[in-house]
């Protein structure tokens, strides 16, 4: 009566874990590898952003902040496919040759945007690529905070306090401190990523100084366009 039981415990132990099944860590190296000192392919972010963000499926109760984050990697994804080979920087210059900063920040869409699942026109680029840098920080205060700390709740305050809190209003933090309060234990949460956590932890060393010189091209070009205003831990959102 208990080998079913036993079989499914087998199964779900040789599923690969986030980590590997997400290739995370390899979409990141893809994206870098293909920077210029001043350009960031749009394709391989948008790729990479969207594995990075999914770790999210494996935090309880922060449903809200992945569907947000994933919107905004799905309006990169969709204008890079209509642009093949084009930067998030080359992207963001040509609207605003069309649009202002002001208009582009309060949600200007273009007719010609390319459309969304319900076929409407999707986001800009220049405010889509804004809070998803900002996501992107998140994650990575998330994962350097989990190396030292006992709780993950601690390491999601910490990741959310480092990026998007200084830009949400009141009801909107009080959604994410609901959804910090119902996250895993850290044990049960890196299992999740890899068989072992020092497996876990290596690799999540490994990928965090590819994702920051990622955003170390990209803060510079969104602060001198006068885009990004936030205030951001040391290392993030600089240049070289």
């Amino acid at each position: 009566p208990h080998e079913p039981a036993l079989a499914e415990q087998l199964l779900r132990h040789k599923m690969p874990q986030w980590l590997v099944e997400s290739c995370v860590s390899d979409k990141f190296k893809a994206c870098r590898a293909e920077c210029g000192d001043s350009s960031v392919p749009a394709a391989e972010l948008a790729d990479a952003a969207i594995a990075l963000i999914s770790i999210f499926d494996l935090i309880k109760g922060m449903g809200i902040a992945k569907s947000d984050m994933m919107g905004n990697a799905d309006v990169l994804k969709r204008q890079a496919e209509a642009h093949p080979g084009a930067s998030v920087q080359e992207l963001i210059k040509k609207e605003l040759e069309q649009a202002d900063l002001k208009k582009l920040l309060s949600g200007h869409k273009f007719k010609d945007a390319p459309l969304d699942d319900k076929g409407k026109n999707v986001q800009n680029v220049c405010v889509s690529m804004l809070w998803l840098q900002r996501a992107l920080i998140f994650i990575c205060v998330l994962l350097e905070t989990l190396q030292t700390e006992p709780k993950l709740k601690t390491a999601v305050d910490a990741g959310y306090a480092a990026s998007l809190k200084q830009h949400h209003g009141f009801v909107v933090k009080g959604v994410f401190a609901t959804a910090s309060n119902a996250a895993p234990s850290k044990e049960k949460f890196v299992g999740l990523l890899a068989d072992e956590e020092e497996a876990a932890m290596s690799a999540i060393t490994e990928m965090l100084p590819v994702v920051k010189e990622i955003l170390n091209i990209l803060g510079p070009f969104m602060k001198e366009i006068g885009a990004e205003t936030g205030n951001y831990p040391p290392g993030y959102l600089c240049a070289a």
